[in-house]
């Protein structure tokens, strides 16, 4: 029965060490027949920072220690994908192309960003997408741009004037919907890689992160319910979702899940550009975070065991980013409390914790 593993964000600044912590972590992912992972960063030591709040890129020569983990294929839909412009981005493909590392989610113009790569596990062909609702300024691709594969969303504010007038300075309610466009491309691109493979994973950058949602607000934007659920019915088999870079919920549709947020995998501390204050051009305001606490370091390898008639099962290794921003598998009642922490935030899932692994019930 073919394995895949899925991850959230990788992002590399130093070669990783020889820790047994992370040789636990490669035998995991290794056991896998592929491994599938977020790039959180352009692969290049060119181009000029684009201007935005941080601006991130990894060394290629670090793309060594990706694939030595045990990656086979990689998504690039994410919003520092062109931190550092086109020619940093068309490195990344030309360094990614010299390792023979495929990706999704990324191209030189709309088509290819869309295209799935379909992968033979034996007698069971996977097709794997990327696509991103995290964009920054042109870094979706259109049909003669380069970038990464978009789902823009629009947002409508709600305010509640008796509230405010109780709770002066309160934030609006944010209502959130999908460019209808980019949803109709994301649906046929799935029904393509339908047709084309026995199951299909899709990899989503979106939502919204813990210190940006407001207090009553936290949780889900409205948006990635009606995408998550409309590319479920396209034809997706598993959503894997990234950007927040902490665990959200997982929602069970149609006897599919949406992982809505995975977490950080791999995060190393960020030797790029950062712009503290403002975080962007002409913004009121400044963001202080400690990217190393308990739930920004919390994070889980999702395995899908497929069985020959396309149909999976669903495991969850608890692992906890330690202060450099690699990960090391967890065991025992830190393994447990992190299921239980992740079942509690997935009111329509259920996940329990049996020999140290979270399993997930589908119906």
């Amino acid at each position: 029965m073919p394995t895949i593993a899925m991850v959230g964000d990788i992002f590399l600044q130093e070669p990783l060490p020889p820790t047994a912590e992370l040789a636990g972590v490669r035998q995991v992912l290794r056991g896998a027949d592929i491994a599938f992972g977020n790039l959180e960063t352009p692969v290049s030591t060119r181009g000029a920072p684009v201007e935005k709040w941080i601006n991130m890129r990894m060394k290629p020569e670090l793309l060594a220690d990706v694939q030595d983990l045990g990656f086979d294929i990689v998504t690039l839909a994410n919003n520092h994908m062109m931190d550092f412009g086109e020619l940093a981005f068309f490195d990344t493909l030309a360094h990614l192309r010299e390792r023979e590392l495929p990706h999704v989610g990324a191209g030189a113009d709309l088509d290819a960003a869309w295209r799935a790569e379909v992968l033979s596990l034996g007698d069971t062909s996977v097709a794997f997408l990327g696509a991103a609702s995290t964009l920054g300024v042109q870094s979706a691709a259109t049909a003669d741009r380069p970038g990464i594969a978009p789902i823009h969303v629009s947002e409508s504010y709600n305010i509640d004037f008796a509230g405010s007038m109780e709770q002066p300075g309160s934030a609006p309610y944010v209502f959130t919907r999908a460019w209808r466009e980019d949803l109709d491309r994301a649906v046929a691109a799935i029904e393509a890689a339908r047709g084309a493979a026995d199951f299909v994973v899709l990899a989503l950058h979106w939502g919204v992160p813990p210190f940006w949602r407001s207090r009553f607000q936290d949780g889900l934007a409205d948006y990635q319910i009606e995408v998550g659920q409309a590319l479920i019915d396209a034809g997706a088999d598993v959503i894997v979702g990234h950007h927040p870079h902490s665990l959200q919920e997982v929602e069970i549709y149609r006897g599919k899940p949406i992982f809505y947020s995975l977490g950080n995998f791999v995060f190393h501390h960020n030797q790029g550009p950062v712009s503290h204050t403002p975080i962007s051009r002409n913004a009121p305001y400044a963001v202080s975070v400690d990217r190393r606490n308990r739930n920004w370091s919390e994070t889980v390898i999702v395995f899908a065991d497929i069985s020959a008639d396309g149909a999976a099962t669903y495991s969850l290794q608890p692992a906890l980013l330690d202060a450099a921003g690699n990960p090391q598998l967890l065991h025992g009642a830190e393994a447990q409390a992190l299921i239980k922490r992740l079942d509690d935030l997935s009111p329509n899932a259920r996940i329990s914790c049996r020999d140290g692994l979270g399993h997930l019930q589908l119906d």
